[in-house]
């Protein structure tokens, strides 16, 4: 028997209700568990590498561990991938596909028939290749995609339909039209790689610790989740107009679907990518008069804990020695304004969530804005400051059609083997993380928080003198994770419910141990 969604059971999954944001944040200092206090004198340097848009099963769907610890991945007790996972991909209608879908425009899918299963990715995308192509993973399609947790819609929704249709027209459709004609299905989203594709990685998780139920901390795109490794919370526009917020029915969206790709909930909440007003930011007019403004970010972030404590900090960005001139500029001010970045391959503004806040200019000048050159120097030299987060362009993010994931990877590693050589290796911590899935499957139903997250599983690791080897955490984490951390590290307040509630990620480390060798990072 055919089985009949009504139009809102499809699109709950692209609309939670209207939850508390967790954004009180409380002045109380984050707690200690027992045993925390040791982290004092043990860790001095927490590092942060923030990369782009893979999940967990995407990069680790495979992973064999070579001790034989359980990992949470797609694989059974004889080590195959789980005949489980074939025909869980269903159509708009909840109809299984018989074979995946696959794309015309990518040449070595070309005469390809796979069964509707996760399959090896390297043999058709290779992960030394990049090609022009990126899954559909804003906020409300991830949602969809999840599918109220039963992850098998990824390939339906993969990619964008153009369907451009009327208010009355919309209002007639059935559920499963309407799902119809907001997604392309594209097969490669079932895709992963494994060892040899992505050798570094996976021997990181031989050697160090591999989290493998560290979820996005909201559902969607990268400038969410780039504000909530700072903030534990988005942006908000007070002043968004209507037509830039999505409805809180999306029912009541009228022509394109527009509820897919809106910046703005109902709520004023940035949901979906807006490039900062200030500089150094991109050349898209439109999207910077829609953008949240500092001044509406009253708010602290991790910069004011940091700050308030004076442990010393700095935000490493790729290419940033080539774009500071603009920084103290903004969009819309006299003279050029700050829009002149025309290329993600030079720099991506709204990849740095700090440009978001109206205490940048202040940032800037007071030098926590740096490039990578001088990460490299300051870990060479011994001057790393306390905290630091590290973030690539898109020539080395691992963001598909931007980058390929061995060239990421290969810039990881050089990080890596800069943080071993260091001085300061005995006392660091490097966390390496991703902002979002970038609408690739994974099999984990993310726990829903509150009204924006959690969203899809990514890969995380601590690489540490006192990580546990080859240890698989399997507590469940967020990004937010990373400011616990951070805030139990060094007796800071958190900023939100968000942080305040996480996981603090202290079950990874060993502070009984010797400190460990940072050999597997030079090997």
């Amino acid at each position: 028997m055919k089985h009949t969604l009504s139009r809102r059971q499809f699109l709950k999954g692209a609309v939670w209700a209207a939850a508390s944001p967790l954004w009180a944040g409380t002045r109380v200092q984050a707690a200690l568990r027992p045993g925390m206090a040791k982290t004092a004198d043990k860790i001095d340097h927490i590092i942060v590498i923030f990369q782009e848009n893979r999940s967990f099963d995407h990069y680790f769907g495979n992973y064999k561990h070579p001790r034989q610890a359980v990992v949470a991945n797609l694989l059974d007790k004889d080590g195959q991938i789980d005949a489980r996972w074939t025909g869980w991909q269903k159509n708009p209608a909840g109809i299984p596909y018989t074979s995946l879908p696959l794309p015309a425009t990518l040449p070595g899918f070309f005469g390809a028939r796979l069964p509707n299963a996760p399959f090896p990715l390297g043999s058709y995308i290779p992960a030394s290749a990049n090609v022009p192509w990126d899954p559909g993973h804003r906020f409300f399609r991830m949602a969809a995609e999840m599918n109220n947790g039963q992850m098998d819609r990824f390939v339906a929704l993969a990619m964008n339909h153009k369907a451009h249709l009327s208010q009355r027209a919309l209002d007639r459709l059935s559920a499963e039209r309407l799902a119809f004609d907001l997604g392309r299905p594209s097969g490669p989203v079932l895709g992963f790689y494994d060892r040899q594709d992505i050798p570094f990685y996976h021997r990181l998780a031989d050697e160090f610790v591999l989290f493998d139920h560290f979820f996005q901390a909201a559902t969607g795109g990268s400038t969410a989740n780039a504000l909530y490794l700072v903030a534990a919370r988005s942006c908000q526009n007070p002043r968004a107009p209507q037509d830039a917020r999505s409805p809180y029915d999306p029912r009541a969206t009228g022509k394109e679907h527009a509820f897919f790709d809106l910046p703005y909930d109902h709520k004023g909440v940035l949901i979906n990518d807006l490039p900062p007003v200030q500089g150094p930011t991109g050349t898209d007019r439109k999207a910077l008069r829609l953008s949240p403004p500092p001044q509406a970010q009253s708010y602290a972030t991790i910069a004011e804990r940091l700050n308030e404590a004076h442990v010393s900090w700095a935000w490493y960005n790729e290419n940033w020695n080539l774009v500071k001139d603009w920084a103290l500029k903004t969009a819309f001010g006299p003279g050029d304004g700050s829009a002149v970045i025309d290329s993600g391959q030079l720099y991506v503004a709204h990849h740095n969530p700090f440009q978001y806040y109206p205490r940048w200019p202040q940032y800037v000048e007071d030098g926590h804005m740096r490039g990578v050159e001088d990460f490299l120097e300051d870990a060479a030299s011994g001057r790393l400051p306390q905290v630091a987060f590290v973030k690539a362009t898109a020539a080395h993010d691992e963001h598909p059609a931007g980058c390929a994931p061995q060239r990421g990877m290969d810039w990881v590693r050089q990080l890596l083997v800069a943080v071993g050589k260091s001085p300061a290796w005995d006392r660091t911590a490097v966390f390496i993380t991703y902002d979002e899935g970038g609408g690739f499957w994974d099999h984990v139903s993310p726990p829903q928080l509150d009204a924006y997250g959690l969203g899809t599983r990514i890969p995380a690791f601590l690489i540490s003198p006192y990580a546990r080897k080859g240890h698989v955490d399997h507590h469940m984490a967020d990004t937010s994770s990373i400011l616990k951390w951070i805030e139990t590290r060094f007796r800071l307040a958190p900023l939100t419910r968000r942080d305040a509630h996480a996981y603090d990620l202290g079950e990874a480390f060993d502070f009984e141990q010797r400190p460990r060798d940072p050999g597997p990072l030079l090997a």
